[in-house]
């Protein structure tokens, strides 16, 4: 009984014992992440984007709000989905509010509905309902070749991306840190985005 009991109270506690790990090996903490392709659901993880010090690498402040999808994983090559926006003039990211958020910043080469190119205002819907996964050129994460972003198959002939200089799992957090340099941290908890966080992810 008390084996059985001690069996159940370890996989209730898994994910927080995940959180409170420092994972760097790239195999491993890849393993933690809930994949598109491989899900029925579309999972979304959400943070923010920090400023960094490209000195020390010390992570800073506040750069923009993020949602983070991880599409497939296959040969050391992580693609991804993401959108980036400001903040509210309350200091808040508004996760919930995929609307009315202005977005800047996804994937060149995502076919996505609510991507707003141009001088459309892109929302912040993060679903396999407005992203066609299976038909789209997304950025990548490409752990041979130490490069993070847009591909020579989005933009010909080189891509655009900066140098990955870390990816871990850390306090609860997915980061990946560039040579641009930016820290890119999402709770390690992945959301349904059809009812995205109401409050704070740290």
């Amino acid at each position: 009984m008390w084996r059985a009991l001690i069996s159940i109270i370890a996989i209730a506690g898994a994910p927080s014992s995940v959180a409170a790990q420092t994972i760097t090996d790239p195999a491993e903490v890849v393993s933690h992440l809930k994949l598109w392709s491989q899900e029925t659901g579309d999972p979304v993880y959400y943070g923010e984007v920090r400023d960094v010090d490209a000195r020390s690498k010390r992570v800073g402040g506040h750069y923009q709000c993020l949602a983070l999808a991880f599409i497939k994983y296959d040969g050391g090559v992580l693609q991804y989905a993401h959108k980036m926006w400001s903040k509210s003039r309350d200091g808040s990211c508004h996760y919930d509010d995929v609307t009315s958020r202005k977005v800047g910043n996804h994937g060149a080469c995502v076919k996505d509905s609510n991507a707003g190119f141009g001088k459309a205002v892109g929302t912040a819907r993060m679903t396999k309902d407005n992203i066609d996964y299976e038909h789209s050129t997304f950025r990548t994460v490409d752990l041979n070749t130490r490069r993070v972003g847009e591909t020579k198959s989005c933009i010909p002939p080189k891509g655009a991306s900066a140098g990955l200089y870390s990816m871990r799992i850390v306090n609860g957090r997915f980061q990946i840190i560039t040579t641009r340099p930016l820290a890119y941290e999402v709770n390690i908890e992945p959301q349904d985005p059809h009812n995205p966080p109401t409050k704070p992810v740290f």
